[in-house]
């Protein structure tokens, strides 16, 4: 499975939660008619692995997508970890998502990390992780 079917397929899984905000895609810029609450995309490749010598075959391609969450500071962490905890629970661990005849599964429940003040943002990232073949 290449890399863009896999991108296109979590891309996908996570457009389709109801209720998700604006959607700012990794390498975009956010459009100024964009307001918090957003959420920013960025698609982390940790590796590539032949599994041809396990008698498996093809190709295992493992990382995260990490969904931050973008809201307005001095209000709390709540607004932020609501969309989160929404966000994780519809990437439960088990999902598994096809795209061009490819697989990628969620292979762990994900995490909603520390979230972290950046100049006029209050950020809190999902981690994702996810096998694809």
């Amino acid at each position: 499975m290449n890399e863009t079917d896999i991108s296109a397929a979590l891309g996908k899984h996570l457009a389709a939660l109801g209720g998700v905000p604006a959607i700012v895609w990794e390498n975009k810029d956010k459009p100024d008619s964009v307001k918090r609450p957003y959420v920013q995309i960025q698609m982390v490749r940790v590796s590539r692995r032949s599994m041809d010598l396990a008698g498996g075959g093809g190709i295992t391609a493992r990382g995260f997508l990490q969904v931050t969450v973008v809201t307005d500071i001095d209000q709390f962490s709540t607004p932020a970890e609501t969309i989160a905890d929404s966000i994780a629970a519809h990437f439960r661990k088990g999902v598994k998502l096809t795209e061009n005849g490819g697989t990628v599964t969620i292979m762990d429940a994900p995490n909603v990390l520390p979230g972290l003040r950046d100049g006029p943002d209050w950020r809190v990232p999902v981690q994702i992780d996810y096998w694809a073949n």
